[in-house]
């Protein structure tokens, strides 16, 4: 069986949530005060296991619910709760559903004041297998009153795997640990104990992660007993990170995975651990299912399979902090390139990728920085001016540079773009009297030199704008493709 869904229609502070179970594991989450717990309560009532096999501790497979909840008179006892779980059986073809609902009944002569759970009415919990292991659990076998060591030692079949599991999650280095069966006023567990220390030095990790693997273990127990007719189980684990480093929380998780698919275990456990969360957020599916709760106006909501950065500002408390960007540097040959990349990148998002800065540098200079395998140059890129193109004819070119459109240097470009413009063109501004023949008068020849200094030529400057965007913007309208395919290429570099 496999437990789909829980939907709390009404209880406490939590209403109309639906909680959503994966196949091996279930992650629940959320701050204090969210619900967390009770989710574990509400599924450890769903199940009542008839069999009378044992766990390795000798506790049966269910839970008595009133270790799970306590109702409060004053609070609970004049409310109705309902839930409503889906479940599906390993051989039927439809889900089935199974309604809770819980009332406080008087007293009588018959019976004392009690509040009563029932499932489907009057009917009975799932014929399940469930161990539940709460807070109780954590209370430190030091501070307890009363333990006894019990006589009923531990199948040698099981031992060898408890000690396996206990040094391949905890990280030890001791190779003779072996369970040691206690019981104390609070829990009946499997202690660790070596040749130096028994239950009274464990610590609470120790305590913790004994009681955690032999609950597994207890699964292979009850499957090597009933063979054929086993049909898996759950566990329930609160606070799962509790008194354990990081290193053993995913160590944890990963084991109980792993024995989660061998045993055909539902492993549900609440947990504030963002390493956990981290961990696992690459793995959520149907397997792995991350059930955050959060409270939105004194009502409990659930997101379902969050991404981590959203579980951990919740958990923090905290705004989302904005990436900051390191920008890749590009030089290119002198201000003129410059000016023209950054025209050639505004309005894309390469623009906050990209940081461009200026020479001078000629262009042999920039193929000699751009080929050197030097460390000062490992994380700068170079834009080559269009007319040195011609060099890698035969060659191939570096592979951290990119050219600049057109197979002439800029101003060689833009000259020969306006030169061959309409008279009649919109860039022209004849009121004034600033025309093609005006912005080329004495400035006809196509000598390099000449294309130069007619860019920097101050009468045409400042009808060129601001870094020269009039100019450049005007050569983009007719040039889209070739600006694009610049764009590109610069991503496809980055």
């Amino acid at each position: 069986m496999k437990i789909k869904k829980l939907q709390i229609d009404n209880f406490r502070h939590i209403k109309n949530t639906e909680i959503v179970f994966g196949d091996k594991l279930t992650i629940i989450s959320g701050q204090n005060g969210t619900g967390k717990s009770s989710i574990l309560g509400w599924v450890a009532q769903l199940c009542d296991f008839k069999k009378k096999n044992k766990r390795l501790n000798e506790e049966l497979f269910k839970e008595d619910f009133k270790y799970v909840f306590k109702f409060c008179p004053t609070n609970d006892f004049d409310k109705n709760y309902q839930v409503v779980f889906t479940f599906k059986e390993e051989s039927a073809l439809i889900e089935t559903h199974k309604t809770i609902t819980t009332r406080f009944q008087q007293k009588t002569d018959k019976s004392p004041a009690r509040y009563r759970t029932d499932f489907d009415g009057r009917g009975n919990a799932l014929d399940f297998p469930i161990i539940y292991l709460g807070l109780k659990r954590l209370i430190p076998l030091a501070t307890e009153r009363k333990i006894t060591i019990k006589n009923k030692s531990v199948p040698p079949k099981y031992i060898s795997t408890f000690s396996r599991l206990a040094k391949e999650i905890l990280i030890l280095i001791d190779n003779k640990i072996k369970p040691e069966s206690i019981k104390s006023s609070n829990k009946d567990l499997l202690a660790m104990k070596t040749e130096n220390y028994g239950h009274l030095g464990n610590s609470a990790g120790q305590d913790n992660i004994g009681q955690i693997i032999s609950s597994v273990l207890s699964y292979q127990k009850l499957k090597d007993e009933l063979e054929d007719e086993y049909n898996g189980g759950i566990i329930l684990i609160d606070e799962i990170d509790a008194s354990l480093y990081a290193g053993s929380q995913i160590n944890l998780i990963d084991k109980l995975y792993r024995f989660a698919s061998t045993l055909n275990l539902q492993i549900i456990f609440t947990t504030h651990s963002l390493e956990i969360l981290q961990h696992l957020e690459s793995k959520l599916g149907e397997d792995t299912v991350l059930n955050h709760l959060v409270l939105k106006d004194d009502l409990v909501s659930n997101v379902l399979n969050p991404s981590y950065d959203y579980v951990a500002n919740k958990i923090k408390n905290q705004i989302k902090q904005v990436d900051k960007i390191i920008k890749k540097k590009f030089i290119c040959e002198d201000k003129v390139a410059e000016y023209w990349v950054n025209n050639l990148l505004n309005g894309s998002d390469l623009k906050k990728m990209v940081q461009v800065e200026k020479g001078p540098f000629p262009d042999g200079t920039l193929v000699s920085m751009a080929e050197s395998k030097h460390s000062i140059f490992k994380d700068v890129g170079f834009v080559l001016d269009g007319d040195v193109k011609e060099n890698f004819k035969t060659k191939k070119k570096p592979k951290k540079t990119i050219f600049l459109p057109e197979k002439s240097r800029p101003e060689t470009v833009m000259y020969e773009f306006l030169f061959n413009l309409s008279d009649n063109d919109g860039f022209w501004d004849d009121n004034i009297n600033f025309t093609k023949q005006t912005c080329f008068n004495n400035y006809t020849d196509s000598s390099k030199g000449t294309h130069k200094r007619w860019f920097e030529d101050l009468n045409n400057k400042k009808f060129f704008g601001n870094k020269y965007s009039k100019l450049f913007n005007r050569w983009k309208k007719d040039n889209k493709d070739i600006a694009l395919e610049f764009q590109n290429e610069f991503r496809t570099l980055i």
